[in-house]
């Protein structure tokens, strides 16, 4: 009697269970064809990553802050990929028409690629307020063959919500394309 009241119990917690869904973000949220840089860039070879995350944030769960030091995680939501890779992937998609160029090339690259421009970027927070704000900081830099590093920092916030996983994504994606088209400007004007 006893297994077939657990066997219930375990039936019924399985049917209670939500599905998991999964997310991807992307950088090219509301961009129209962007005008064509007007420098001839064929030989020039631009490096993208590494993309560097913090440990709290390198998890398969989507995080939301419930005060200003404690998060919640959801079981229910989850990026698809590793958030550095997706990040990566994102930028890489959009980049090479951004710049007019096919050479964009993903980290890691092969030694013996000859990089003209390296852009790393690392993420210092991705999260959404308890206020429903995305939060995307990130510090960028791009290092020129034989010159300085030029470092910038990025800092997005906008409305998104608290419980709607879909618009969260959706708006944190509208800053990875601000971020986006703030490396492509800064590319550009270095070409």
């Amino acid at each position: 009697m006893g297994s077939v009241v657990l066997s219930i119990m375990v039936s019924a917690c399985a049917h209670d269970t939500k599905p998991v869904e999964f997310y991807r973000l992307s950088a090219d949220v509301g961009l129209k064809q962007s005008a064509k840089s007007i420098v001839n860039t064929k030989e020039v070879i631009v490096g993208l990553g590494p993309i560097r995350i913090p440990e709290y944030l390198n998890r398969s769960q989507i995080m939301v802050a419930v005060s200003d030091n404690q998060y919640s995680i959801s079981e229910e939501h989850r990026w698809a990929e590793n958030l550095d890779q997706n990040i990566l992937l994102a930028l890489y998609k959009v980049l090479p028409a951004q710049l007019n160029t096919d050479h964009v090339f993903r980290y890691p690259w092969s030694q013996r690629q000859d990089i003209n421009y390296q852009v790393s970027i690392d993420i210092l927070d991705l999260t959404i307020n308890p206020q429903g704000q995305s939060q995307f900081i990130a510090q960028w830099s791009i290092k020129v063959k034989e010159k300085a590093n030029i470092d910038k920092r990025f800092e997005c916030s906008l409305p998104a919500s608290t419980t709607d996983y879909a618009l969260m994504v959706k708006v944190q994606s509208q800053c990875l394309t601000q971020l986006g088209q703030a490396i492509s400007k800064s590319l550009n004007e270095l070409m």
